[in-house]
């Protein structure tokens, strides 16, 4: 038997982040493009939108910084607060995993 653990942050019953918001921010900052981030994940614009968007009214800040065209054709950055959010989250779920792990040890093995 394996232990999986999933971890989002839910907010009025929606899930507001977790694993898959996290990595669309890692993605924009690694490309510099939501639209680029979006089709690495192979998920519409849109969809990654309102991803970021949702997040952002749950936190009550601003994850993305949006510069449109010029010589450098635009792009998105991660504000100070989506990258404190990404380092907040991998933190807890690697220490929330340490922890049901050895919980899981405790209750489960041998069966």
């Amino acid at each position: 038997m394996e232990l999986e653990t999933k971890y989002r942050i839910i907010h009025n019953g929606e899930k507001a982040f977790g694993k898959g918001p996290c990595l669309l921010l890692e993605k924009v900052d690694k490309l510099g493009s939501l639209n680029k981030a979006a089709g690495e994940l192979n998920m519409s614009y849109s969809k990654a939108w309102s991803i970021i968007n949702k997040a952002e009214k749950m936190f009550g800040e601003t994850l993305l910084e949006t510069h449109t065209g010029g010589t450098d054709g635009g792009g998105s950055y991660l504000t100070p607060k989506a990258k404190e959010l990404i380092k907040a989250y991998k933190g807890f779920c690697k220490e929330a995993d340490e922890v049901l792990d050895e919980l899981y040890k405790k209750y489960f093995r041998g069966i």
